[in-house]
Formats: structure tokens, sequence, C-alpha cells
């Protein structure tokens, strides 16, 4: 019987796969919206695309306003701290840019314009989405400032290899 450890963790592959999960899951329901919503009775007006446009950019503003304030790590608190905070932040930013995601999926299925609802909402909001919860140089930095504010290193740039 060995009693050799098990292989470390890769914190930032982790979160990587949990992005990608993230960022697609409304991709996978596209998918299932295109067999259950009743098609398209009128083309899809420039006004609910604008609006559409609109309410994915009210949440990117939310995202970039809220999603990225995090508690500067105190004396004591290590890399896992730090890790926990950048994880809530994340599907903090997630929440933000999915719910205009979310109200167009609802909207898909009460306004007669069918799918196109639901996709003009995508085509704005998926990048939106991807911008803030991937664990991009720029988000990591950002969090990273934040945690460090206090002076205690967080090792965040270290784990994502964005030193």
């Amino acid at each position: 019987m060995s009693t050799a450890s098990p292989p470390p963790v890769d914190e930032a592959r982790q979160f990587r796969v949990l992005a990608l999960a993230l960022v697609t899951a409304p991709l996978v329901v596209l998918l299932a919206v295109a067999f259950a919503v009743t098609p398209a009775e009128e083309d899809l007006p420039v006004a609910v695309a604008a609006a559409a446009i609109a309410v994915v950019a009210a949440g990117w503003v939310l995202a970039q306003v809220r999603g990225y304030r995090v508690a500067p790590l105190a004396p004591g608190e290590d890399r896992a701290t730090a890790l926990a905070r950048f994880r809530e932040s994340m599907v903090l930013r997630f929440v933000l840019t999915e719910a205009p995601i979310i109200l167009g999926l609802a909207a898909a299925f009460v306004l007669p314009y069918g799918i196109w609802t639901y996709a003009a909402v995508l085509v704005v909001g998926l990048p939106s989405m991807l911008l803030h919860v991937w664990p991009s140089r720029r988000v990591v930095d950002r969090v990273a400032t934040r945690l460090e504010s206090g002076g205690v290193p967080s090792g965040l740039r270290e784990t994502f290899g964005h030193r």
C-alpha cells in the first residue's frame, strides 16, 4: 500500500473548466430553445434588438462596477482565501452577465419573434460574459490588484501563469 500523496491540483485549470462550462451553457440552451419555441410569427424589430443590446450593456456595466469588488487579503490569509474570493467574484460576474441572457430566454417564449429574441441577446451577451468570466490576464490582474491592496500578496497571478 503506497502512501504517496496525490498530484497537486491545478487550480487554474479548474477555473478555466468552470468558466468554459458557464459560458457554453447558454449555447446548449439555444439548441433546446430551437425545438421548444414556436416559430417566429414576425420579424425581429430593430427596437427589440436594441433593447436586447441595452439589457446586455446594463449587465456588463454592473459586472464592471460590482463584479470586481473583493475584500483585500488581511495578514495571515493565504492563497486559498485569494482563490475563494476570486471564485466568488467570478460567479457574481457570471450572474450579472447571465441575467440578460435569461431575460432573453423568457422573452423568446413570450414575444412573437420566436428564437430570434434569444439569439439577439446571445450575440452580444456571450462576448460580454466571456470577457468577465474567463480568467484572462485582465480579469486576474484586476482581482489580484484588489486582493493585494492591503499589502498581502495573493499569488493569484502566479496561479494563472500571469506573472
